[in-house]
Formats: structure tokens, sequence, C-alpha cells
């Protein structure tokens, strides 16, 4: 079975403090692999929109 559980709040403090900061994420759309899992992340102006597994979740952008 596929492993599509992470720790959000883990992966919130992650992303606000790399995705904005780190020319390895500066696309648009990428993908990251946290805890095992594969997160796709698309960046819009205001959120960052978190794909994982089959789940969408919306983390606002500070």
């Amino acid at each position: 079975m596929l492993n599509t559980q992470i720790d959000l709040t883990a992966f919130a403090d992650y992303a606000l403090a790399t995705f904005d900061y780190d020319e390895n994420y500066e696309e648009d759309a990428f993908a990251v692999t946290f805890e095992g899992v594969r997160v796709y992340v698309e960046r819009m102006r205001a959120c960052f929109v978190l794909h994982v597994g089959s789940d969408k979740h919306k983390l606002p952008r500070c």
C-alpha cells in the first residue's frame, strides 16, 4: 500500500521556510519528497496547493 500520510504541520514549516527562498523551487509547480511521500506543489499567489496522494491541501503563503 502506498503511504500518503505526512505530518502537515512539519511540512508547512518546511515549505514556508524553503519554497520561496531556495533556487531549487523556482518553478510554479514542482514535486518534493517529504517523510518518504511524494508531494506535488503548485505555487499560487496567495497559497501553495499541496497534492498528497489523492488529497489536496492549501497552505497560505506568508
